[in-house]
Formats: structure tokens, sequence, C-alpha cells
């Protein structure tokens, strides 16, 4: 998604508790953290240090094993990393800001069975209404 300087981490903030309000429906304990990207590679600590200190990617974690829980959907702003270099600008001048929401769907379905077993059937009647509608 793209859009003017700020804008997109509003939009951003509201998607993530959409997002989290959705796996509540389905039954799943969630958290949002801020996270990083682990893309930096070893060179890249202060890279990830400093995309934790701007909140620039949140994680919605769930748990499937334990101790930790694991994140099934991150949502990630790129400010003005991707049109900085290709000069995508408004008509004032003002660089394009981007950002993206993935989902690791498998994760959220291991999440699923983690919560309420491998029997669909014996499912609660809202989850299964939410999913097989």
């Amino acid at each position: 998604r793209g859009g003017r300087p700020g804008g997109g981490l509003a939009r951003g903030d509201r998607g993530r508790v959409r997002v989290a309000e959705g796996c509540v429906d389905l039954g799943l304990e969630v958290g949002l953290v801020v996270g990083s990207d682990p893309c930096f590679g070893s060179g890249g600590r202060l890279l990830a240090a400093d995309q934790r200190e701007q909140q620039l990617k949140w994680e919605l974690q769930v748990p499937i094993t334990e101790p930790e829980s694991t994140a099934v959907a991150s949502f990630n702003a790129h400010l003005d990393h991707f049109s900085a270099p290709h000069g995508l600008a408004f008509a004032d001048g003002s660089l394009a800001h981007s950002a993206c929401l993935g989902f690791g769907l498998e994760r959220v379905c291991l999440a699923l069975l983690r919560r309420h077993g491998l029997d669909v059937r014996a499912w609660p009647a809202s989850v299964r209404g939410l999913l097989c509608a």
C-alpha cells in the first residue's frame, strides 16, 4: 500500500487492530509486538534496532509451540525506502511512503488446530461459521 508520509502508519495501526480482532474472533490468543526483519543479517544490528525503535515492523503472535508465541502476520512500514531511489513523489515533491501486510496461512492453520483440536466438526460454531461462510 502506498500513500503520503504519516498516513500509512495510521492506517497500519487500524489494520493491526482489525487483524488482531479477527484472530480473537477465531478463538486465538493474540499479542502484538514490535519486531525487526531477520533479512538485515549479522551486520544489520543497527538497522534492526532502528526498525524496532521507529516501530516500523509489528508482528501478530499466537501460541503454536511452547514456550514462545509465533508470528502469524507481520505489518511493515517502509517509509520512503522504495520510493526515494525511484523518485516516486507527489506533485508537491513529497516522497510516497509504502507499507505491507503478510500472513503465514500455514501458521494460522496450526494455531487453529492447536487451539480447537483436529476435529473441525468439534470446533465452536462461531469459528466454523467465520471460516466456512
